[in-house]
């Protein structure tokens, strides 16, 4: 906590989030999605009692402090000091672009990013240790729209030009309920940390939650990485470097949607 000026968890601020579902979802699995993430952040709300001494607390960033994504940029620049923009352009130098994916048609590559390195700043990678090369190729399925901009599941992947076209070597999935986006998965190869890849793919991942152009973009107040509990000090220094500070969940309820009239 001294990372981020706070002397205790009496000091750590807690947040409203809304997870839904909202007045405007008619997705059945839009209540399954909101009822999973209270229970998956359970641990993450203002301690009480014996939860003073246990929980976690979610590592969090207000995309509401930043007008754009380029004000988010110097942010991110000024606490890294430019280094995290420049590992970001040198990615970018390298041929290195990002897209959204739909990970059944990268089912081979993942398995080859997963199986690169056997540890990583989160720990063991279990994958890595006992998970099998997948068979076949990559079928580049073009990813599809989510049934609700408000409650989805959606992968972005970075690739790299190479002499047999564009190779996947990472990829950030994100979970949406409500208001609240949180990573959900991400990895790079690990033959190609050194590019600055994961820098790149972060930044242009915010880029699109800031810009919000896409509906799916659109409404999202918070993005959550993890809990500070979690992890080792690399990861912990990544987080802080990227502006997301610890905080306390708050669950508010919002209006349920209206019952259909029959015609």
């Amino acid at each position: 906590m001294r990372d981020h000026a706070l002397t205790g968890v009496a000091q750590v601020p807690a947040v409203p989030v809304q997870v839904g579902p909202l007045a405007t979802c008619s997705d059945p699995t839009c209540g399954l999605f909101a009822a999973d993430a209270r229970r998956f952040h359970a641990d993450s709300v203002p301690p009480t009692g014996l939860r003073r001494w246990s929980g976690s607390t979610a590592m969090m960033l207000d995309l509401a402090l930043y007008p754009s994504a380029d004000t988010y940029v110097k942010a991110v620049s000024k606490r890294s000091r430019g280094n995290v923009p420049r590992a970001a352009k040198k990615a970018a130098r390298l041929g290195i672009t990002c897209a959204r994916i739909n990970p059944d048609g990268h089912v081979a590559s993942l398995a080859a990013i997963r199986g690169s390195k056997r540890f990583r700043s989160g720990g063991p990678v279990l994958a890595a240790w006992f998970g099998g090369r997948a068979p076949g190729e990559d079928t580049c399925v073009a990813p599809e729209a989510p049934a609700c901009p408000d409650h989805w599941t959606l992968v972005w992947g970075a690739f790299l030009e190479t002499s047999g076209g564009p190779r996947l070597i990472a990829y950030l999935a994100l979970r949406r309920v409500g208001d609240l986006c949180r990573t959900f998965d991400l990895m790079a190869h690990g033959d190609h940390l050194g590019t600055g890849v994961m820098k790149l793919l972060f930044l242009e991942v915010a880029r699109w939650l800031l810009e919000r152009q896409d509906r799916e973009a659109q409404g999202v107040r918070w993005l959550m990485y993890g809990a500070m509990e979690h992890g080792a000090p690399g990861l912990h220094e990544w987080k802080r470097l990227l502006c997301f500070t610890p905080a306390h969940l708050l669950f508010e309820d919002v209006p349920a949607a209206p019952p259909s009239r029959a015609a």
